[in-house]
């Protein structure tokens, strides 16, 4: 781990960025203030208040406590976005144990990557979701990693052997509080969130309540957000930015959390309006949807949001006109971030092209700059691979220290992999990534993790994944492909076939192929991945002008 330097850290504990407070010191605080106000309402399971929000929680970290888990164990959680998830954040917060975030959109790829990695010692999933048997899945991986005491089980109606429903778990607790010698303390490890590495491999990102806390005290104050404030919720909570925006944002404030379990854009019109929600957190994908539902005309009226942030991917400008010009009294902002580290976004006082033009300033407390090829600061206006600190930044990499070693700088600064400028007032221009990640509707998938996937066919001598543009969900995958033979065919539905049959999630699965005589290569051997998306998008507008 690369803890901040003690001169840093004594810095934004000056400033109350850092409050030493865990997330269960704010869930007492808002007990203490509001117990019969509604802390969270999902479309699934109902509300539940504050008061009864905390008796849950205490009596989960009983039950886990006796089932075993301990202070410094992992526990995932991979469930959608129900008030169990927050329920079981809040209780390994009192027995000091690790949260291991991830999407419950994951196979068993994914969940074998985290499983392997984190080693951890217990998990929550769905029992089954949308016809997908998860305990199975899990029972399979966990054999064969030797991991897994406790499984956990949300909706369980037949319990597979070593499998226990949650509500039966909350049964066990035979205590009414916990002690008090569990808390933990505000600087150690309390949340690791999984992220595709460009290798495929899975990247656990440390983080301790402190500088996860930090995302909410350096937010907050910008946009004027406090205990009356609604937030509603449709991103995933296994993603840093709906964790850190909707969860951990609420019960720091005291406030409301509406979830909303799958998308449905009328859906969302409807509960955002009955609601009264006045912050929300979207992909382009969301917003896209939102902005073309065929109530939306009836709905924006009745809306009151003050804030939609938007992110998770490249965010058109077209959107934010849009959204600009029929919600003129929402500000809606890009969000630009990282799970290592929050970033920047745009403030209400902000004038409208700034708002539309750029990604923003840094949130409170946070420090960026540009660097040249050779390390050095960049003037205003000059593109550079961004750099960041800031009390929002990460601990380092779970159990992967050379990964450390080539993200962290001197200064606590932080490498993000984006090219981007700053102009003189601060703010933010991304105009590119290092990173070969692709961000399908939000998503981070590894073109690493697919190519690798699918090129043990014995037709392929040489494959590629790179994006192309799309208009809802950003980018897509496009699979480039030399084959071993002329006379061999390889086909889309190929493709999908030998993905789903490696346990790639559907997500992941390539939408067009390109079949190719060569691809671009480095004279040392390595794929010109930036050449090789030019040449897809120049076919994708020649089919265009041609259809």
């Amino acid at each position: 781990m690369r803890p901040h330097a003690p001169e840093m850290a004594e810095q934004y504990r000056a400033k109350e960025y850092w409050t030493d407070r865990l997330l269960i010191d704010f869930l007492e605080a808002a007990v203490s203030r509001v117990p019969g106000k509604v802390a969270i309402v999902d479309d699934r399971f109902g509300a539940v208040t504050y008061r009864a929000l905390q008796d849950r929680v205490w009596r989960l970290a009983v039950a886990l406590n006796q089932r075993g888990i301990r202070s410094g164990d992992c526990f995932i959680i991979a469930l959608p976005n129900w008030q169990h998830a927050p329920a079981l954040m809040l209780a390994l917060g009192y027995l000091g144990a690790i949260g291991v975030h991830m999407p419950v959109l994951g196979r068993e790829r994914e969940f074998e990557g985290v499983l392997r990695a984190s080693r951890a010692k217990g998990i929550a999933v769905p029992a089954c979701y949308h016809n997908y048997d998860y305990a199975s899945m899990v029972d399979s991986i966990a054999l064969a990693h030797e991991v897994l005491e406790l499984k956990v089980a949300v909706d369980l109606e037949n319990a597979p052997p070593g499998w226990i429903d949650f509500e039966q778990l909350l049964e066990e607790a035979r205590r009414p509080a916990p002690d008090r010698e569990w808390r933990p303390g505000a600087d150690e490890v309390t949340s690791v969130l999984f992220t595709s590495g460009s290798s495929g491999d899975p990247k656990g990102v440390i983080h301790s309540a402190n500088t996860l806390n930090a995302c909410n005290t350096t937010v907050a104050p910008i946009y004027g957000f406090d205990s009356d404030t609604v937030i509603f919720m449709a991103a995933s909570l296994g993603f840093s930015a709906g964790l850190i925006h909707g969860p951990r944002l609420a019960i720091y404030l005291g406030a409301t959390l509406v979830l909303q379990e799958s998308w449905n854009a009328e859906q969302a019109l409807q509960t955002m309006a009955r609601e009264g929600a006045a912050f929300t957190l979207f992909t382009p994908t969301l917003l896209h949807d939102l902005l073309e539902s065929e109530i939306f005309a009836e709905y924006a009226p009745r809306l009151v949001l003050q804030l939609i942030l938007c992110g998770g991917a490249n965010v058109p400008r077209h959107l934010l006109r849009k959204a600009r010009k029929y919600l003129p009294n929402t500000l809606t902002s890009v969000i630009w971030g990282m799970t290592e580290g929050i970033g920047t976004a745009c403030r209400p006082q902000d004038p409208p092209d700034c708002v539309t033009g750029t990604d923003g300033q840094p949130f409170l407390g946070a420090e960026l700059e540009t660097l040249g090829p050779e390390g050095e600061s960049l003037k205003p206006d000059t593109e550079g691979e961004l750099v960041m600190r800031g009390p929002q930044r990460f601990l380092g990499y779970f159990g992967r220290p050379e990964l450390d070693d080539e993200i962290f700088l001197p200064g606590d600064w932080l490498r993000t992999g984006d090219i981007a400028s700053i102009d003189s007032k601060g703010y933010v221009k991304i105009s590119g990534r290092h990173k070969e990640i692709i961000i399908r509707g939000g998503a981070n998938i590894s073109p690493a993790e697919v190519e690798t996937a699918l090129s043990s066919d014995p037709r392929i001598r040489q494959i590629s994944v790179v994006s192309m543009p799309d208009q809802r969900l950003g980018e897509r995958l496009c699979a480039c492909i030399v084959l071993t033979e002329s006379s061999v065919s390889l086909t889309l539905d190929d493709l999908k076939e030998m993905a789903k049959q490696a346990g790639l999630a559907k997500y992941k699965w390539p939408e067009r192929i390109q079949i190719l005589e060569s691809l671009p290569m480095t004279p040392g051997g390595k794929v010109l991945r930036r050449v090789l998306q030019e040449q897809v998008h120049t076919v994708l507008v020649r089919d265009d002008l041609a259809g």
